[in-house]
């Protein structure tokens, strides 16, 4: 199993309906991709309109090939992108114990 972890900031004003869809579109595309285990979304205390998101998938090709490189991907930027401001950074980790 591998984690996800995504940084990014909303739109300014955005907030409140970005966490609304999230839970809804996430759903529709996130779960439904072969190697989905689970997500959650946070919010920083420190910063407004920061947020970060955990997927948990079952290898790295689940998330990269398989989830990125499908239609459900174009569908979640699609229903998503607009919230976004252009500074996301990802990367993936391991569990060591």
């Amino acid at each position: 199993m591998i984690t996800e972890v995504a940084f990014f900031h909303i739109n300014e004003g955005m907030e409140a309906e970005f966490e609304k869809d999230f839970v809804v579109v996430a759903e529709e595309t996130i779960a439904q991709s072969k190697g989905y285990i689970a997500h959650t979304l946070h919010t920083c205390m420190e910063t407004k309109g920061k947020y970060m998101v955990q997927v948990e998938w079952e290898t790295l090709e689940d998330h990269m090939k398989g989830f990125v490189g499908s239609d459900l991907f174009e569908e979640w930027v699609k229903k998503m992108d607009h919230y976004f401001k252009p500074d996301i950074y990802m990367e993936h980790f391991q569990l060591i114990k």
